[in-house]
């Protein structure tokens, strides 16, 4: 055999021992963008959660105090006592 080719069998081989590599490599790129989007819908529907949980403890705030209005026990024009962060 010529040198050349064992050269292209040579080249042959390693082309037919690498696409199975490159092969794992696409799915495995493949599968992290999934994972992210995952990941990231996770934290949306955490922080909606958040946000509905707060919006309720809102509702409910504003249905007590109608309630105490009506009660006559606060005047209608009584601010609210916000929370206090605790300062660091």
């Amino acid at each position: 055999m010529k040198t050349r080719h064992i050269l292209v069998l040579a080249a042959g081989l390693v082309a037919l021992a690498a696409i199975p590599l490159a092969m794992a490599q696409q799915k495995g790129a493949q599968t992290e963008p999934t994972q992210g989007a995952a990941a990231q819908q996770a934290a949306d529907a955490q922080a909606q959660a958040e946000v509905d949980a707060r919006a309720q403890r809102r509702a409910a705030a504003a249905a007590q105090k109608d309630r105490a209005v009506k009660q006559g026990k606060i005047a209608k024009d009584a601010k609210e006592e916000e929370e206090e962060k605790p300062l660091r």
